[in-house]
């Protein structure tokens, strides 16, 4: 077997798990994922006569590190999808993390890069989907060496990684959305999301309140629906999936809320703005009380008492 190789899996929508996001949930199966690489890269891969096989990094007690999705192509070409709201300036050096992982993954001999013989590798491809409310260009390529030091008679790159970000917000990109239907649905349901979100907001509900984040979401699923764009995986969802992307999502939007109205404390972890370390912390402390039974409602309380308390003290 060559490097990175996997057993192929059966083609299949997977189940969504919780703290697993949407994106992941539509394009974990060799289907989607290779529809999403032929459509941001103009290629035409035959799903028929392609072999592809996710190898997505899992999360473990001493490798934390895990990335939103990757999946080879006839073992020879792996590509590395990060979907995000926000954008990371620190992506190209999150991306190389990845890669030296999977590229560990992909030896099965551990001691052959210490031997004569010239070890392979499948030739990664970086790629960042971007659906923030923030303006953003349709496309925008970020590289490792932007990170660099500026060292005075040394311009020399010795090392470089570039990624390719794409804005996949409704009306954005078109030719790629309409190039796979998973993706423009996945684009169409966060527009509508945010728009029914705005719609009771102007009623009077709180966009980041469960009940007001449950009915976007299904009125969301619903035009989906009347648009026949991930009819099928909708239809799979289950009452307790669709009750944990309620959670994810609503808590999202809590945080959301929480950076532009500029707190700078929560759950009594001091963090500064804009920090990813304190904010991927924070998300983790949020999201395991969500699992004990806190509605979203207990926590943005908390939050705004933490930050009356950390203002007053």
């Amino acid at each position: 077997m060559g490097p990175f190789h996997a057993a192929p899996k059966a083609v299949s929508y997977r189940p969504m798990a919780y703290k697993d996001s949407l994106f992941r949930s539509i394009f974990g199966n060799e289907k989607s994922a290779l529809a999403l690489y032929n459509a941001v890269h103009g290629t035409s891969f035959d799903p028929q006569n392609t072999e592809v096989a996710i190898n997505t990094l899992g999360e473990t007690l001493w490798t934390p590190r895990k990335n939103d999705l990757s999946f080879l192509v006839n073992r020879g070409l792996v590509v590395v999808v990060e979907h995000q709201s926000t954008i990371n300036e620190n992506m190209p050096y999150r991306m190389l993390q990845y890669v030296c992982r999977l590229f560990e993954n992909g030896v099965a001999d551990k001691k052959a890069v210490y031997k004569q013989a010239l070890v392979r590798h499948a030739r990664p491809r970086f790629v960042v989907l971007l659906n923030g409310a923030a303006p953003f260009p349709d496309h925008k390529r970020m590289r490792l060496s932007d990170s660099f030091e500026r060292v005075a008679g040394f311009e020399e790159v010795a090392l470089e990684l570039e990624i390719d970000v794409y804005n996949i917000n409704e009306g954005r990109n078109d030719g790629i959305l309409e190039a796979c239907r998973e993706l423009k649905g996945y684009a169409y349901f966060v527009h509508r999301v945010r728009l029914h979100e705005k719609e009771l907001a102007a009623r009077g509900e709180k966009p980041c309140g469960e009940e007001a984040t449950k009915t976007a979401i299904r009125l969301a699923i619903r035009d989906c629906r009347n648009a026949n764009l991930l009819r099928e995986f909708w239809e799979n969802m289950s009452q307790e999936e669709l009750n944990m992307l309620t959670n994810e999502w609503d808590m999202e939007t809590a945080l959301e809320v929480r950076e532009e109205e500029g707190f700078e404390r929560g759950l009594g972890v001091g963090m500064e703005k804009g920090v990813e370390k304190g904010m991927e912390k924070n998300r983790m402390e949020l999201l395991a009380l969500l699992d004990k039974g806190y509605t979203v409602e207990d926590l943005r309380r908390e939050l705004t008492r933490t930050e009356t308390a950390s203002r007053t003290g």
